[in-house]
């Protein structure tokens, strides 16, 4: 053991069945033989377990359909199997996002260097905390080539290091992980045992401590790369330095077959591109190509983004794709980032009457808020902003108006249809005034939140009682 061997084939299907071909062979007759699958995501590893368990294609034994003793797993989770028993014996446990920025904090109170203006600035503690992860794989001499490229590098470079000798002792991060891993299998690690034959199914871009882990492997276990190549240099750059630190030699370009164009349709403009496709996917449909197995590509959103979702939906196909306007700014994210605006707002009347125009808000009795009456309310009673003068001039604006009832009422040829008036336009303010007053309570409840479930929950339960349900929505 020790050698790699290279297995090269297109993506898709070819990729599919050659891997179904190598399983077959390394587990020969036996069924129960081990063969684990390295995978590039989980999202990976799923698909081409259920393909594989489902038989289309193809038996990967010689006792019918189905899987057994096959593992398909991503590099880290292969070295957590392996590394992890080690690491948290030394009581050391892995590191997360959080945990970095508060080391990164900590380094830039004792010595914030070139960062002292920008120090508690949100934005340097992100990009420092980026930049350590980027620089986690590489080794001290890289870093110190890094660092004599010029002071900010020099000041990145302090900082990432400072950082690491703070976590080190009690926290470990990926290419620590990594690193334990290749240590067990020196050390004789039964596990490898219970790996069988490891087969790294479509490598992209393999870290140098995750390829010095499957090197270590190929010590122990028969190793097989499957990769996928284009056939084009530019679009390969990533599984050829992978395959490079793996210590196998890429084939050159010319080797590789590149799959055919299989029709190039030249049309006048982007609008009769996107309707051209998708009468070709619903021929490919009509010949029995399943939609779910169908994907529309374009280069860049505009225009193409819009004009694929309404060919798609005027053909009556469902579609699966990215949605053509944020969550921020649709009725119900745009509702409550407006509601969660009004403090900083000073509660302004435009802002607060704004909420009551810009979506289907409804009072305490279930019904639809009508805005109208409420605005010409505040107009009377001159609101500006402040949750004081809300309450203040509300009620007693409400007070003046029931005072020129009763005074109306008194009189000697009173007018009815303006003591109703009055009396009407006075339990309006007071409804207005009942409900600004929960509406600002409920956002003083929201700034006393301070965890990510607690603010969620208010927001749902915001949702639920001023906007109602989406049935009552869409009414």
């Amino acid at each position: 053991m020790g050698k790699i061997t290279l297995h090269t084939t297109p993506y898709g299907r070819p990729a599919l069945c050659l891997l179904r071909d190598r399983i077959v062979a390394a587990k020969a007759d036996d069924p129960l033989q081990p063969v684990t699958v390295v995978v590039p995501s989980n999202y990976v590893g799923v698909s081409t377990r259920r393909l594989l368990a489902s038989g289309e294609l193809g038996s990967i034994t010689n006792r019918g359909v189905g899987i057994a003793g096959l593992n398909l797993l991503t590099v880290y989770r292969l070295a957590e199997l392996l590394g992890a028993p080690r690491l948290a014996a030394g009581g050391r446990r892995p590191v997360s996002t959080a945990v970095i920025a508060a080391a990164v904090r900590r380094v830039l109170a004792a010595d914030p260097g070139i960062f002292a203006p920008v120090r508690e600035h949100p934005s340097t503690e992100e990009a420092l905390v980026n930049s350590y992860r980027e620089l986690s794989e590489l080794r001290p001499a890289s870093l110190d080539t890094l660092a004599a490229t010029g002071t900010r590098a020099a000041e990145v470079v302090r900082v990432r290091r400072a950082v690491r000798a703070r976590l080190a002792p009690t926290w470990f991060e990926e290419a620590d992980l990594m690193a334990a891993a290749s240590l067990s299998l020196a050390a004789g690690s039964s596990l490898i045992d219970d790996l069988g034959t490891v087969m790294v199914y479509l490598p992209q871009d393999l870290s140098h401590p995750a390829a010095a882990l499957l090197r270590r492997a190929a010590t122990r276990a028969a190793v097989e790369v499957i990769a996928g190549r284009t056939g084009a240099g530019q679009a390969d750059v990533d599984v050829d330095r992978s395959l490079h630190r793996l210590g196998v030699s890429p084939p050159s370009p010319s080797e590789v077959a590149r799959p055919p164009v299989t029709a190039i349709v030249s049309v006048s403009d982007a609008e009769e591109e996107v309707r051209s496709a998708v009468q070709r996917v619903i021929a490919a449909a009509r010949d029995g190509v399943a939609l779910e197995r169908t994907a529309l590509l374009y280069p860049c959103n505009e225009p193409y983004a819009r004009i694929v979702a309404e060919q798609l939906d005027a053909a009556g196909i469902a579609w699966n794709g990215r949605g053509l306007r944020p969550l921020a700014e649709r009725m119900l994210g745009r509702w409550l980032l407006d509601l969660l605006a009004l403090p900083d707002a000073r509660y302004a009347r435009p802002a607060v009457l704004g909420l009551l125009t810009g979506a289907p808000v409804v009072g305490p009795d279930g019904r639809r808020v009508t805005a109208g009456p409420w605005e010409r309310v505040t107009r009377e009673a001159g609101i500006v902003r402040d949750r004081g003068e809300w309450r203040r001039r509300l009620t007693r604006y409400a007070e003046d108006l029931r005072s020129r009832a009763d005074i109306e009422a008194a009189g000697d040829e009173p007018r009815d249809w303006l003591v109703a008036r009055h009396r009407r336009s006075a339990e309006q303010a007071d409804a207005l005034r009942a409900f600004v007053g929960q509406l600002f309570d409920l956002l003083a409840d929201a700034q006393g939140r301070t965890t990510w479930n607690g603010l969620a929950a208010w927001c749902r339960q915001t949702l639920r009682r001023y906007l109602g349900g989406q049935r009552q929505r869409e009414r």
